[in-house]
């Protein structure tokens, strides 16, 4: 033990990460939420709802073990388990959403989204825009565009992770988390399926024009999204939080990153995942969420 104390601690810990930091916190408290419509759901019966509670035990007792393996290490694997296991879960979260909305409403907002921009654009810019434009080569931009977000998370974590250490990454992927349960829970409340589902065929994400990122985006939205989680664009929200987060942490990684962002905007319209007013909705929650959890995070450091 007296050997082991003596160890270097990995990715520049100077003291052991105790029982319960704020991302664990902010992970339960989120799989504990998620769980009451569930809870709700299952009592009313709708399908799906008890292995989601399953699901979500099993989240829970994970990051018990992993808090508990992981308060007074000196070894890097399970440190690099703490930091990771959170955002693993993101994914599992966000495919819930679409078995909560239906407990909390009885019908997708859609209609009233798609009818609100009639009004202010006298068009659907979500159809009218890939009509008006109708290049290959367009469509292939914007579709790396949104591919190339999907790696914005692993690399920016990593990348501050094994160059500014633990405490650097562990900050910004509280505040990312914190972002997208904030969208999650905002998607139950105010669910929008989106017009790739919402407008004629209502078949979801169908393979776009292009030449190889079209079939790369392909490969992730056709089985990876949900008829839910259209506004705010949770998408737009964090590819601008992690891009400021770069523009201080990763200065050398701000501008690729802010480029791929700027891309994104109009890419979410064109590809027909998003409504055009879900954009400055996600680019106000990201911003929203630096600025918050930046002086939240600041208090705890004076304190």
């Amino acid at each position: 033990m007296a050997g082991s104390s003596l160890r270097p601690r990995p990715f520049g810990l100077k003291e052991p990460l105790g029982s319960w930091r704020a991302l664990d916190v902010a992970l339960v408290a989120y799989a504990l939420l998620a769980s009451m419509p569930l809870l709700v759901g299952m009592v009313r019966g709708v399908v799906g709802c008890q292995k989601q509670l399953i699901v979500n035990a099993l989240i829970l007792t994970v990051s018990m073990c992993v808090v508990r393996w992981s308060r007074d290490t000196t070894a890097w694997i399970p440190t690099l388990l703490r930091f990771c296991y959170v955002p693993l879960c993101y994914l599992i979260f966000y495919r819930q959403i679409e078995i909560i909305w239906p407990i909390m409403r009885t019908a997708p907002l859609d209609a009233g989204l798609a009818s609100l921009e009639g009004r202010l654009f006298h068009a659907q810019p979500s159809l009218a825009f890939r009509a008006t434009f109708p290049f290959p080569w367009l469509s292939e931009l914007f579709c790396f565009a949104y591919f190339a977000y999907y790696f914005f998370t692993p690399v920016v974590f990593l990348t501050v992770l094994f160059r500014r250490g633990y405490l650097a990454a562990e900050r910004i992927a509280l505040a990312t988390s914190l972002c997208f349960f904030a969208c999650y829970a905002t998607f139950w409340l105010f669910p929008t399926v989106g017009p790739h589902y919402f407008f004629p065929p209502h078949l979801g994400p169908q393979l776009y024009d292009g030449y190889s990122f079209n079939h790369l985006l392909f490969f992730l939205t056709s089985s990876g999204e949900i008829r839910a989680g259209a506004f705010p664009s949770s998408h737009i929200a964090v590819a601008v939080l992690l891009t400021l987060f770069a523009r201080r942490d990763l200065p050398r990684l701000f501008a690729p990153l802010a480029l791929i962002t700027v891309l994104m905007f109009p890419a979410v319209v064109y590809l027909r995942a998003h409504y055009l007013l879900d954009v400055p909705a996600g680019i106000l929650t990201g911003l929203l969420a630096f600025v918050i959890t930046g002086r939240i995070q600041g208090r705890g450091s004076e304190a």
